[in-house]
């Protein structure tokens, strides 16, 4: 059995949707799980719903939720207003063709097809197998459940571990869950730390790295000896950066990476 991992394609459309299917040509019978922020920041939000919708419909995908899709919830049934400064317009012109004024904007996004699919039915926080998680941004690393919030927003207390997330301190915490761990959420290029011990012994393993401008965001794997790896994957999906169209990874049961499509 193997496992496709797409997340973070934040309104890409066609390119990205174009690696998930190269990854599905070959590996035709692997489990497929969409790790969340389908929307904004880039054009093509309506595109990219669409096919994650289908996929679930024609595949069985598994379809997580991450966090850009809360604010948006957030927005549209409890008026929190946050989303509105999430790089949304996009998202809006591409689901209705237009903006509109906060109250009927709530209203007309309630009433849109693609946004009643995604609420309705992308809910789900983690997925996971007896080798493998896969969660939008982390889970507690000493294997107790997380949080929504944790699920999806965690950042340095996920990277670094909750006594040691500050500027000052950047050395990656230990995988005591037992599972291998796959997120989007980050950009990768925005991940730094080294592992306990000596650089550059200490430094984590960059994954599909081709030349480039500088902010490529390639697959980061950290990994201590005798412990499953945590692997991160958000390919950089802005608009700032349109050379960046996502990872698409390919995992095996055991949990190790087979491939990379960027």
């Amino acid at each position: 059995m193997e496992y496709i991992f797409a997340s973070d394609p934040h309104g890409t459309g066609q390119p990205w949707i174009e690696l998930v299917k190269a990854a599905e040509k070959k590996y035709p019978q692997a489990k497929i799980i969409f790790g969340g922020d389908y929307i904004d920041r880039r054009k093509f939000s309506q595109e990219t719903i669409k096919f994650v919708k289908n996929q679930e419909a024609q595949r069985d995908a598994i379809v997580l939720i991450g966090n850009h899709e809360a604010l948006m919830f957030d927005f549209v049934e409890k008026g929190d207003q946050t989303w509105l400064l999430n790089q949304n317009k996009v998202t809006v012109k591409s689901l209705l063709g237009r903006h509109y004024p906060t109250e009927q904007l709530r209203k007309k996004l309630a009433a849109n097809p693609l946004y009643r699919y995604l609420f309705q039915h992308v809910n789900r926080l983690v997925y996971a197998t007896n080798h493998l998680i896969f969660v939008h941004a982390g889970v507690p690393l000493d294997g107790q459940a997380g949080s929504r919030e944790y699920d999806l927003w965690a950042r340095e207390e996920y990277w670094y571990g909750e006594s040691h997330h500050n500027q000052l301190s950047q050395i990656f915490a230990h995988n005591q869950t037992g599972k291998t761990i796959v997120v989007g959420h980050t950009p990768t290029c925005l991940i730094r730390g080294v592992l306990d011990g000596d650089v550059p012994a200490g430094q984590p393993e960059i994954i599909g790295y081709q030349e480039g401008p500088t902010n490529d965001c390639p697959v980061v794997k950290v990994q201590y000896a005798g412990e499953p790896a945590r692997y991160f994957t958000d390919g950089g999906c802005q608009p700032q950066v349109p050379q960046n169209n996502g990872n698409v990874c390919v995992f095996a049961e055991d949990g190790s990476l087979i491939e990379v499509f960027n």
